[in-house]
């Protein structure tokens, strides 16, 4: 019989090792974690509260763990991610979507009555586009899904070159806030329905750099921050005016490289682009990114 527990520290080597080995097949991908159990290790790191806080695990008799769901909130802006749920169950068996789906909605009941998610009604999936389970899984519960998202990544000789390439104009956001305002402006107007505000961009773990117009005034930004086996391009906005002529390319140069420059060098650069936007497709095309895989979010919207 399997039983529905909250996490401790203490699980935290069974749960990578768990989802290590789920992450490798694309039915079991869940797209907010890398491949490897350093990069699991420290994406479980970043989520809030921290994560054996708002982590169920589902624990079969023999005390071996079978399943694991955790949570990360953004209280500002109202959503909750749900990072699974990760079920190891046999494959091939006639009985495994069954088992799946009962020990996902266990695990999924007990989550929502974790007390940082009770007051949260905007909740989040992501995974391959191959994880039918997880599919029914959210069609069930009332999420919606949402159209698919391309993994870029630059790796190896690439990364490598596009950082010796000039990035002079492109600086980070001057210390003294004086083009915050600017920033915020532009930040909301691109991205009204996002992952986080553009506070938390300004004063949390992102790095922003910008390019200025002649006049001094804001061209375009992009914000990223470093992970465990890569520098992650997150939020890339220019302004309209300023469109076509390049400064999309130029300041993900200019984060990239001063990510690499501050947390040291990453064997790969990433980011994740909607399949409908063809022009930061193809910006990041043109910068010899290439698609890595392809994931799907599922939204239950209050």
């Amino acid at each position: 019989m399997t039983k529905i527990r909250p996490a401790t520290r203490a699980d935290l080597p069974a749960v990578v090792s768990l989802i290590a080995r789920l992450q490798a097949d694309p039915a079991h991908h869940i797209g907010f974690f890398g491949y490897t159990e350093a990069e699991i290790a420290d994406e479980l790191a970043g989520v809030q509260p921290e994560w054996y806080e708002g982590a169920l695990l589902a624990i079969r008799s023999s005390g071996a763990i079978c399943g694991v769901l955790s949570t990360d909130v953004n209280t500002e802006v109202g959503r909750a991610w749900l990072y699974g749920p990760h079920i190891d169950v046999p494959t091939g068996h006639p009985a495994t979507p069954q088992a799946w789906h009962k020990t996902a909605d266990m695990l999924y009941e007990a989550a929502l009555q974790l007390p940082h998610m009770r007051t949260i009604q905007d909740l989040n999936l992501y995974a391959h586009t191959e994880h039918r389970e997880l599919a029914e899984f959210a069609k069930r519960h009332g999420f919606q899904r949402e159209t698919p998202t391309r993994i870029f990544t630059l790796t190896g000789a690439d990364l490598r070159c596009m950082l010796t390439q000039d990035t002079e104009a492109v600086e980070r956001l001057p210390s003294d806030g004086s083009m915050n305002a600017q920033f915020t402006a532009l930040f909301d107007r691109c991205f009204p329905d996002t992952s986080s505000t553009a506070d938390q961009l300004l004063y949390g773990k992102h790095t922003v750099v910008a390019l200025r117009q002649a006049d001094g005034k804001l061209a375009g930004f992009a914000a990223g921050y470093t992970q465990e086996a890569e520098h992650y391009v997150d939020f890339v906005a220019v302004e309209p005016d300023m469109r076509c002529v390049g400064v999309g390319r130029r300041v993900v140069k200019g984060l990239v490289r001063e990510l690499d420059a501050e947390n040291g060098a990453k064997p790969q650069a990433g980011a994740v682009v909607s399949v409908e936007n063809h022009a930061s497709a193809g910006m990041f095309t043109g910068l010899g990114f290439q698609v890595e895989l392809v994931l799907v979010s599922y939204r239950r919207k209050p």
